[in-house]
């Protein structure tokens, strides 16, 4: 491949993956924790009810295998993937579709297969942001050389990298855009609106085998990961903010790896400029290629990151029915023009530290006490609450605009019910989690692993 030698080159790249606005898709990746409904244990990866087996398994639906250094580390198809994270989780990175009903099924046809076949192997299948029992010091380590890298790394730059790594799930959705502008529109206003919907979709109380206190422990954790990579992004809100400056601004953090014959090169810490200027000791005189640049990209982990198209990461991994709803919230406003302009003209006074200060209280926001948190120099409501009745609202007439139908005749909005009914009864899947545990399950985490499934 041709090596990469000026900046130039990267953003162009970027601006060559605008689409047409017919052809902008939506994909979803979503992750899940797998277990041993004997012993609730996390699976190892090798052993006739692990991970290597049930990725065996899985192949009888059609999915071919991927492999690295000999080792079965997931399973592709259609332009979907199946791929490991680094204890074993297990992630969907579906096909990009034109319509949520398209998304729907195939997260349906996902949970199907997966739990036909964990009903054959005894295993359980867990839809939270954190592991509410296992620690990182039980888990086995899937064999791919980039998680050992970043395990060598992540105690160097954040207190939480490894749990990051070992405990998290998270639901993450990927959208396009059609110009410079159109990136810029979307990334400041799904930057600014991600706050809300993690609120409302918090999905993780649990840590340790306690109630941490917390509605979302995953937040907390990502927030204490690497600085250098995670959390908001003030670029996006800067008059600035264009494909140049992002990778100006991707330039300046930190890598990990580059792919070598299969196996990934430990380069953490160094700088890509560097490796373009074919400075590194690791690789003296060699130049990275754009497949390299892609990964580098791959690696910054803000709440939305730009690649070859938005990635929205601020979410606990969900039930299918919240997933979708998420999914359903972020079309509406994103692909209407008139929800779109409307969402931009609801953040233009956001101002970035104080947006920032609200994320850092999102762990402990509760939908129980929204009305009575406060957004001023965020948003123009009267509280957090008030701000996601508005939005929401957009996303409902955006996506009753797009007039995409199903056999029987329904539009896309009806996948948003969820996230209204949380709304309305101010009652995220955390703070349900919680009041269970604390009244019908009476501190007992065990019917957990019965009812937080995908």
């Amino acid at each position: 491949m041709q090596q990469i030698t000026d900046t130039q080159r990267l953003g162009d790249d970027l601006a060559q993956q605008c689409r047409p606005k017919a052809q902008c898709l939506i994909g979803v990746e979503h992750e899940k924790f797998i277990f041993s409904r004997y012993d609730k244990h996390l699976l190892r990866y090798a052993g006739g009810a692990g991970i290597h087996a049930l990725l065996a398994k899985w192949q009888r639906f059609g999915w071919q295998p991927s492999f690295e250094q000999d080792n079965l580390v997931g399973l592709k198809r259609e332009g979907a993937a199946i791929t490991l994270e680094p204890a074993g989780q297990l992630e969907l990175s579906g096909s990009p579709w034109a319509d949520l009903h398209a998304v729907y099924e195939e997260m349906l046809e996902h949970r199907l297969q997966l739990s036909e076949l964990a009903d054959e192997m005894g295993l359980g299948i867990m839809a939270l942001g954190f592991a509410p029992q296992w620690n990182r010091e039980a888990v086995d380590w899937m064999p791919k050389s980039r998680f050992h890298i970043m395990r060598g790394y992540m105690p160097k730059v954040g207190v939480h990298g490894l749990d990051m790594m070992t405990r998290t799930c998270s639901f993450q959705l990927n959208f396009d855009f059609c110009s410079e502008q159109d990136m810029c529109d979307k990334y400041r206003v799904t930057m600014a609106l991600q706050s809300l919907v993690m609120v409302a979709l918090a999905n993780s109380p649990f840590a340790d085998g306690r109630d941490s206190r917390l509605n979302s422990y995953r937040n907390y954790v990502w927030l204490h990961t690497d600085s250098a990579r995670c959390g908001i992004l003030p670029l996006v809100f800067s008059p600035e903010l264009s494909f140049t400056t992002y990778v100006q601004r991707a330039l300046e953090v930190p890598m990990y790896s580059v792919k070598r014959n299969g196996v990934h090169v430990d380069l953490a810490g160094r700088s890509f400029a560097d490796m373009m200027q074919g400075a590194l000791p690791e690789l003296p005189g060699e130049k990275p290629t754009l497949k390299d640049w892609k990964d580098h990209l791959n690696t910054l982990m803000h709440d939305v990151r730009l690649k070859d198209h938005l990635e929205l990461r601020g979410n606990d991994s969900l039930t299918l029915e919240h997933s979708m709803a998420l999914a359903a919230f972020w079309t509406g406003i994103l692909y209407d023009d008139q929800a779109l302009s409307k969402a931009l003209k609801f953040i233009e006074g956001c101002d970035v530290a104080r947006l920032n200060q609200l994320r850092h209280r999102l762990s402990e926001v509760g939908m129980a006490e929204s009305a009575e948190v406060s957004v001023e120099g965020v948003y123009p409501a009267e509280s957090l609450l008030a701000a996601l009745k508005y939005v929401t609202a957009l996303a409902h007439e955006g996506l009753k605009r797009r007039q995409k139908v199903d056999v029987d005749g329904a539009d896309e909005a009806l996948y948003l019910q969820p996230l209204q009914d949380i709304i309305e009864q101010r009652l995220s899947p955390a703070e349900r989690w919680r009041k269970l545990f604390k009244h019908q399950w009476q501190g007992d985490l065990s019917p957990l692993y019965r009812h937080a499934v995908f």
